[in-house]
């Protein structure tokens, strides 16, 4: 029983309960530097 206690921490995340909101929050910062690159873009060219 210790063990499957164990194998579930490991496969947890860092900072949320799944993984699925982890993957969101990758998603919505990588969204935010493209468009802040685009921005960056438009304004300097």
């Amino acid at each position: 029983m210790t063990d499957e206690i164990k194998e579930a921490e490991e496969n947890k995340p860092p900072f949320f309960d799944s993984w699925s909101k982890m993957y969101w929050l990758v998603m919505a910062v990588l969204g935010i530097l493209i468009l802040l690159f685009y921005l960056f873009t438009q304004y300097y060219s």
